[in-house]
């Protein structure tokens, strides 16, 4: 029996040709679409619920319905077409790659396909004013590259450029750029290119250090909003309003510091003071909201703080060849190549291109959660970050360690301890799937944490599972917890008293053993007793003070 998709998606169609069947252009129309969205296949002779019905007589010519599509598109577009059979009902399978192109039919309609708001799939209309969003979303065409239009050199503002030279000096003094007069500066960062009518600003300069007035005639969607709601009552709702980079980060960063208060815990001997959102986390968070952000679509940055967290989102899907999924470890890539380049040159961001560490890194140190992209879509990328509740001893072995380390610790770490901290125990492969991480990296990951004494493992082949060690558990004053995960069972609970015991500097208590199982006090000590009377155990003591030793 044949493996087919239950419904429709943005990259699965259904046609049904029960009642009549589909006519060429119809066909045509649904292969463009999905050639222009991310690829997938039609199906011919299956219903809208799922049904299979069977396929037409006159379509089961695979190799005529191939030609078709090759001669009816623009630019020619190859289809792998299979004749399949689902209880002996014969079915078409048309499949269709991502195209690195815009795709139209002979009859000149360039078509795509989108989600409605109750999931389900249509084909409508991909307008010329959309193909620049369309070809940067596939990395074959840099808008903020472009000359900006309308843009004049005096556009520029001096002020905007010299804050830029100033951060570009804050993250690296010797740079060469410093020593360039204003015009040779422009042209090595690329802030002008040639354009129709001479030298002119690009979109990445006009964006970068252009004048308000500039920016709102030339890319009228570069904009921001930030709100701030507590329950249903808005706090802050600022309008759209317009800046250079170089003055928007800081002022994104001035109204959202009001709302970003900071707890004192102890790390050690440390006092820390660690804020609802990591700084650096928002940071990289804000910038990259700017910086990866479709500017041929309309709509604004936006922030929005609630009781729950922090909402970023921008305009524009992620960049073809990177997920939710795969956030970590895909290639840096950058919808607007250009704009990234000045901004690493500046300092604003990594030069490696790795940011989304910094943000997975500062929300999960203090104990928080994984930041959360799920309800991302083609058209907008939404990041949540929940607020963090503090965890003093997560915070406190993440500081021993990189103090032992003299390094911070790695993000791939991090998520392993966060992962442990929160569930407890997990398998390899577990780790694997919470994480989205390669195999590699989890595996590489968990065997430095085991040689720093943080992580051990229980068990062994497949079943092999890891947890938090018994130093962890012991600091945060948990070693009853530890022992639990080590599989408690009435047969073995000799054997886990002493364990626990030997982790905890040779001493335990009838409290502890109470604690471990859920005894009454009768039965935990007779257990103690029974230990005492082999010679494992020493009791010091007596009455509620007293203590069993390592015998």
């Amino acid at each position: 029996m044949l493996m087919l998709p239950a419904k429709e998606s943005l990259t699965v169609e259904f046609k049904s040709e029960q009642k009549r069947p589909q006519s060429h252009d119809e066909i045509v129309d649904n292969v463009v679409a999905l050639a222009n969205t991310e690829g997938g296949i039609l199906y011919l002779g299956i219903e809208d619920d799922g049904t299979v019905t069977g396929v037409c007589d006159e379509h089961r010519n695979i190799n005529g319905l191939a030609a078709l599509i090759f001669n009816k598109t623009v630019p020619q577009l190859p289809a792998r077409v299979a004749l399949l059979y689902e209880n002996e009902v014969p079915i078409v399978s048309i499949e269709v790659g991502n195209s690195q192109q815009i795709v139209s039919t002979s009859q000149g309609k360039t078509l795509q396909r989108r989600l409605k708001a109750d999931g389900s799939p249509e084909v409508v209309p991909l307008f010329v004013s959309q193909f620049i969003s369309r070809l940067s979303q596939q990395r074959f065409y840099d808008f903020s590259a472009q000359p900006a239009p309308e843009a004049r050199l005096d556009d520029l503002n001096p002020d905007s450029r010299n804050k830029l030279r100033s951060h570009i000096r804050s993250a690296n003094a010797q740079n060469s750029l410093l020593s360039f007069t204003d015009e040779d500066f422009d042209r090595a960062l690329e802030l002008v290119v040639d354009g129709p009518y001479g030298l002119q600003p690009s979109v990445a300069g006009l964006l970068t250090i252009g004048s308000v007035d500039a920016i709102h005639r030339s890319i009228p969607a570069a904009s921001a909003v930030f709100q701030v709601m507590k329950g249903m009552s808005p706090k802050v709702n600022m309008d759209p309003f317009v800046l250079p980079l170089v003055d928007m980060f800081d002022r994104v960063g001035e109204l959202m510091e009001p709302w970003n208060p900071s707890h004192e815990v102890m790390s050690g001997l440390i006092r820390v003071d660690l804020p609802d959102f990591d700084r650096g986390a928002f940071r990289e968070a804000m910038i990259n909201a700017f910086c990866h952000r479709d500017y041929a679509r309309m709509g604004s940055v936006r922030f929005l703080v609630d009781d729950d967290g922090l909402t970023i989102a921008n305009p524009g899907g992620f960049i073809e060849g990177v997920s939710e999924d795969n956030l970590l470890t895909a290639q840096p890539r950058s919808r607007n190549p250009q704009l990234a380049l000045i901004l690493k040159a500046a300092g604003y961001v990594e030069r490696t291109g790795r940011g989304v560490d910094t943000i997975y890194a500062g929300s999960i140190a203090a104990g928080g959660s994984f930041p959360d992209y799920s309800q991302s879509s083609a058209e907008e990328v939404i990041l949540f970050l929940r607020r963090v509740v503090p965890d003093e001893a997560f915070v406190t072995m993440i500081g021993d360690e990189e103090r032992r380390r003299g390094a911070p610790l790695p993000v791939w770490s991090l998520i392993v301890l966060s992962l442990l901290r929160e569930h407890r125990r997990l398998t390899m492969v577990q780790l694997c799937d919470f994480s989205h991480l390669e195999h590699r990296r989890i595996v590489s990951a968990v065997e430095n944490l085991v040689e720093a004494g943080l992580v051990e493992g229980v068990g062994s082949g497949s079943s092999r599972s890891y947890m938090l060690s018994a130093q962890v558990y012991k600091r945060s004053e948990g070693l009853a917890s530890y022992v639990r995960q080590r599989d408690i069972d009435a047969t073995r609970r000799s054997g886990l008293v002493l364990e626990f015991a030997e982790k905890n500097d040779g001493v335990v208590t009838t409290a502890d053993v109470m604690d471990l199982f859920g005894l009454s006090y009768i039965s935990a000590y007779r257990l103690l007793k029974k230990l005492e009377d082999v010679g494992k155990l020493r009791r010091e003591g007596n009455g509620p003070s007293s203590r069993y030793v390592l015998g």
